[in-house]
């Protein structure tokens, strides 16, 4: 019983070919939220929730239409990058040089052969997983910049508390005292507080511009890298071309090549 159940959900989780079209489809309909880019405060944590939110859209609508396993949008999301994957490995098939015989290329799905139609000419279909690495300073890096200037307002308070309790104690009062260190202490505390906010804002918006600038870096590479990308794809889509037109030439006219 447990066998046929487990057997029954591998089996409906298999991807039917219309199934997969209508997964490259969406996902060019969608492709300006799902690798586009978005500005302003917050951006990273939105752009995260509103990419899930249309994966699961499209797992929705193909939950919808065809008679499968629920699918989850982590599974759809996987599987687009898989056709992609699978397209671009065939591709590379083109490029290696023929010495005869050998196995012929393998076929292009139906799904795999949307996926190249239509990623001509969208340099944000694809996407990018990863991202670049770029040289931004850590929160640590910055917490040990800032630090010694704490250590030594710190030093200095101290040295400056050390130097006035000589002149507290020679007060002739003892009920005087008290009263003295306690203002005296409020009243530096206070001064303090109101400079260790400052430079605390001023620390706080340095390390923001940075992190804005690195963001900012880090779109434009990968926008670049997406684009050098695509143009690999169409040249490789025009060798695929190529290379299908001479295997259409040679079946029907095998003499001709022959002559040449």
């Amino acid at each position: 019983m447990d066998d046929k159940t487990i057997t029954g959900k591998r089996r409906s989780q298999n991807w039917q070919d219309d199934e997969e079209v209508m997964l490259i489809e969406e996902v060019k309909t969608r492709s300006g939220t799902l690798f586009g880019l978005m500005k302003g405060s917050g951006a990273k944590g939105k752009l995260k929730v509103t990419r899930e939110r249309e994966w699961q859209l499209i797992a929705d609508k193909l939950n919808s239409l065809y008679d499968t396993k629920r699918r989850t949008w982590e599974e759809v999301k996987k599987k687009y990058y898989n056709v992609k994957s699978r397209s671009k490995e065939k591709l590379d098939g083109v490029k290696r040089p023929k010495t005869g015989g050998g196995p012929p290329l393998p076929p292009l799905t139906q799904g795999e052969e949307t996926f190249l139609r239509l990623a001509d000419g969208e340099p944000h279909l694809s996407g990018l997983q990863g991202g670049i690495d770029t040289d931004a300073p850590s929160m640590s890096s910055v917490s040990q910049t800032v630090d010694p200037a704490g250590d030594h307002l710190e030093q200095g308070l101290e040295e400056q508390s050390l130097t006035d309790t000589p002149t507290i104690s020679t007060v002739t009062s003892v009920e005087k005292v008290p009263t003295v260190q306690v203002n005296h202490g409020v009243k530096r505390k206070g001064k303090t507080d109101a400079g260790e906010g400052k430079r605390r804002r001023y620390e706080d918006l340095e390390e923001k511009n940075l992190l804005l600038d690195n963001k900012r870096l880090e779109e434009e590479l990968h926008r670049v890298q997406e684009e050098r990308e695509v143009l690999a794809l169409k040249k490789e889509v025009l060798l695929l071309k190529k290379q299908k037109l001479l295997g259409e030439i040679q079946t029907l006219y095998p003499s001709f090549l022959a002559e040449l």
